[in-house]
């Protein structure tokens, strides 16, 4: 792919485009500008011609000028993410469009908290969702079935929050519903027309989260029909005992025979999840890790145990979370299996579980696999654009993304949307009446009952956050208008990034085959997506706290420090660790003696206070710049920091 395509979608690495953007920009300020005069212009301007002539007025925009002096001067030594020669975190270069809609739109300051806040962005934010959720294969049809629904986050973190949040809710609803039928004397029934209350609790708390979304229509349902006075008692009744309502320590002393539920991570997966057990109250100790296999991927086997494992303790699973796109090793976790299991617990142990995906990282990477249609591609058609990408397991996993309950997406990674901006994405809509935080019934004129339609642009009922920028939707809003999320469009700029990759990964190989003798260099994890991680060992060593040792002082080059001048740095890396905790012992011992390395060197629990023996000390690499395989100036980037890598090592060795 001629990567010359590119040119146009950002601000460039040295700013070629500055003119372009200082044109739009400065003819949509001053089209806002217009906007404001328009708006009762027989006003006479707040701020005269005379004031501006005072000294007050002058001081002051002369110190604003001077606090701007000083801003600037400071943001040069922020992080040049937008170079070729960043490597290191999932930062990049932002899309032209997203970043000019979002520097326009901030001058409106939009909040998507409510509709009647931001009467345009509102809507945009909802169509961003639209088109994430079918990018992602969800339905949007509702002739076919439960529609899908999403919004803007802040970022990732809080997005994978609403999924445990909303989970929890519809979770322990049909709990709540048996329990205010005892009280009432009223039989409520689910789907099929089963009683809930003939249904033991096991059963109630296995249940799809589409079965329960029935289960409440028919509640809501039945207490409509007898009568506006009764249905206001009794759905207070019902709200009284909800979990929401009751907390954990009352909720769980009415069900006596339930117990705490857990939910599964790989162990691979971001610390969020702690975060997020601990927030909700759930405890981090109900965060059950599973192990991963040689690829870093959740291993579907060892989950099939720990599921047994909770259901021989009567424990409540309330979600797995599988991974696209590990935010330390970019590896995509075996989706398919994860969604087939979940079939196969419902058919054998009568366990349901929630699946969210957490694909704050990955998600992007779906258009790839979408046509203009939105269809799936098959995979030869996908594959025939790079060597190895991607592998049937995960082809597979996107493939499986649409059977999923929910999905966290950022598009302040592999979007190139500015910061802070994530996105929740939910399969069925209808989650969103278990959280909201208003009465889900109003009454009109005469004072009867009316069930609303759900007022889902009022998006501050929904969600976690209170007041929300629309200025950010808004740049996701043009930035996909303008690049449509698949194949043909936005999907070509991250397949090149994949591409880099791969040829990173091979050049890798011969390096190492020119340090022997030097130094070891492996890829000790195979890249699924565009972020590749470099072990390395000086020659001779069979030490593992020798080989992090040493490892550490080739970071030392390509790591941000205050005390080094910014400019001073020919490229700038990451790095993360290969916990012994988190791999089986084949994968630990297959390591070991790819590096050179004594297996026993590389233990699972030590204690030490500088450097630690757990765990392999790594270079990661983010390569998501679209530059790095820019050869303008007679070399490739990539080819120019694996030559300084070479450089540093020998360096280093010499030391």
């Amino acid at each position: 792919m001629d990567i010359r395509l590119f040119s146009p979608y950002f601000l460039g690495s040295y700013g070629e485009n500055n003119h372009e953007f200082e044109d739009i920009f400065l003819e949509f300020f001053r089209d806002h500008v217009y906007w404001r005069r328009s708006f009762h212009p027989e006003d006479l301007p707040p701020v005269s011609i005379i004031e501006k002539q005072s000294s007050h007025y002058l001081e002051t925009m002369a110190k604003t000028k001077q606090e701007l002096h000083k801003l600037s001067a400071d943001l040069k030594q922020s992080v040049p993410f937008s170079n070729p020669r960043y490597i290191g975190h999932m930062a990049s270069d932002l899309l032209l469009p997203g970043m000019l809609a979002q520097f326009i739109t901030a001058l409106y300051n939009p909040n998507n908290v409510t509709e009647e806040a931001a009467p345009v962005t509102v809507k945009m934010e909802l169509e961003v969702g639209n088109k994430l959720a079918q990018m992602f294969g969800y339905n949007l049809d509702v002739d076919k079935g439960a529609v899908a629904w999403g919004h803007l986050t802040s970022g990732g973190t809080v997005a994978n929050y609403q999924s445990l949040w909303m989970f929890r809710s519809v979770k322990y609803y049909p709990l709540a519903v048996k329990r205010c039928g005892e009280l009432a004397d009223i039989d409520f029934v689910d789907g099929q027309g089963r009683s809930l209350q003939s249904m033991s609790t096991w059963e109630l708390m296995n249940l799809s989260i589409d079965e329960v979304v029935q289960i409440r229509v028919n509640c809501l349902n039945k207490l409509k029909a007898m009568g506006d006075e009764k249905y206001d008692e009794l759905i207070e009744l019902l709200r009284e005992q909800r979990i929401e309502h009751q907390g954990h320590i009352d909720f769980f002393e009415l069900h006596e025979d339930l117990k705490q539920p857990v939910v599964f991570v790989p162990a691979t997966a971001h610390y969020s999840w702690v975060k997020a057990m601990k927030i909700l109250g759930i405890g981090s100790k109900n965060l059950w890790q599973v192990p991963t296999d040689e690829k870093m991927r959740l291993d579907p086997t060892a989950l099939k145990q720990l599921l047994l494992k909770a259901k021989s303790e009567n424990r409540t699973v309330l979600a797995v979370i599988g991974v696209l796109g590990t935010t330390e090793f970019g590896t995509v976790d075996p989706i398919a299996d994860i969604v087939s299991l979940r079939d196969e617990m419902i058919r054998d142990e009568g366990l349901n579980y929630y699946i969210h995906v957490d694909a704050a990282w990955g998600g992007y990477l779906s258009s790839v696999f979408r046509d203009e249609d939105n269809r799936m591609r098959e995979h030869e058609a996908v594959k025939a654009g790079f060597k190895y990408f991607p592998s049937v397991k995960v082809y597979n996993a996107f493939a499986a993304l649409c059977e999923t309950d929910s999905i966290t997406v950022d598009p302040h990674k592999l979007g190139y949307m500015p910061f802070g901006s994530g996105a929740f994405i939910a399969r069925n809509k209808n989650m969103c009446g278990f959280v909201v935080q208003e009465a889900a019934y109003v009454f009109d004129k005469k004072n009867r009952f009316v069930e609303p339609e759900p007022k889902l642009n009022q998006l501050g009922q929904y969600i976690m956050e209170g007041s929300k920028p629309g200025a950010a939707a808004a740049a996701s809003y043009v930035a996909q208008n303008v690049l449509p999320l698949n194949a043909e469009h936005f999907g070509k700029l991250p397949a090149s990034t994949i591409r880099t990759t791969e040829v990173f990964y091979h050049k890798i190989v011969a390096l190492s085959e020119k340090l022997a003798g030097k130094a070891t260099l492996i890829a000790p994890i195979e890249p699924d997506t565009n972020l590749i991680c470099l072990a390395i060992n000086p020659a001779g060593n069979s030490s593992t706290r020798v080989l992090n040792d040493f490892t550490r002082k080739v970071f030392e080059h390509i790591k941000i420090e205050k005390s080094t001048p910014m400019f001073s740095k020919e490229f700038i890396g990451s790095y993360t660790s290969i916990f012994r905790k988190n791999i089986n012992d084949k994968v630990a011992h297959n390591l070991c003696i790819k590096l050179g390395l004594d297996p026993h060197s590389f233990v699972r629990d030590v204690e030490q206070v500088e450097y630690q023996d757990n765990a392999l000390f790594v270079l990661r690499h983010t390569l998501m710049n679209p530059w790095l395989s820019d050869d303008k100036n007679g070399v490739t980037y990539m080819d120019m920091y694996l030559n300084y890598l070479e450089e540093i090592i020998l360096k280093v060795v010499e030391q």
